[in-house]
């Protein structure tokens, strides 16, 4: 765990530079969690592990709001972690949250963007009908290419970890 906490600072400073590009097409902001109330949240099984290291340090009232919110979980519903508007694992979150909001190059030179980009939020001013107007970030943030030096597992939807978990 020690060597994947590591590589978070490595990619978080990374991603600091990429959000500090891309600042006037991104807006994101503590309270704008719509991007965490309709997902499916892929993530590893290392960073599983590592988001349970999260739950396991917060206070006990936040943790009976994350069991709250656990038992009425639903695929592409709300994340369980998200309480009041605001992520309760965020140093811990996984992969998925941490580039949410860039728009980056994925396969074949096609471009991912942000769910909110349809909420007329990120980057809604250059992109249309498929198509973007500036340079994305030129690298593949998706999760098994970020995580392709580490073994990182399986590769689920936190609903799905969650019920495994739970049967």
């Amino acid at each position: 765990m020690n060597n994947y906490r590591k590589f978070l600072k490595e990619f978080d400073r990374k991603l600091e530079n990429y959000f500090n590009q891309h600042k006037e097409h991104v807006h994101c902001k503590i309270g704008c969690s719509s991007c965490c109330e309709n997902g499916d949240y892929p993530l590893s099984q290392i960073e599983l592990e590592y988001l349970m290291l999260g739950y396991i340090n917060l206070d006990n009232e936040t943790k009976i709001k994350v069991q709250k919110n656990i038992k009425s979980i639903q695929k592409g519903g709300q994340c369980p972690f998200l309480i009041e508007k605001k992520c309760s694992i965020y140093e811990y979150r996984p992969i998925i949250c941490r580039v949410h909001g860039l728009a980056y190059i994925i396969s074949n030179n096609r471009v991912k963007v942000p769910y909110c980009v349809y909420e007329n939020k990120n980057y809604s001013k250059v992109y249309n009908n498929g198509e973007i107007t500036i340079n994305p970030i030129p690298e593949n943030l998706d999760t098994p290419n970020v995580l392709k030096n580490f073994d990182y597992g399986e590769i689920r939807n936190l609903y799905d970890w969650i019920k495994i978990k739970l049967s």
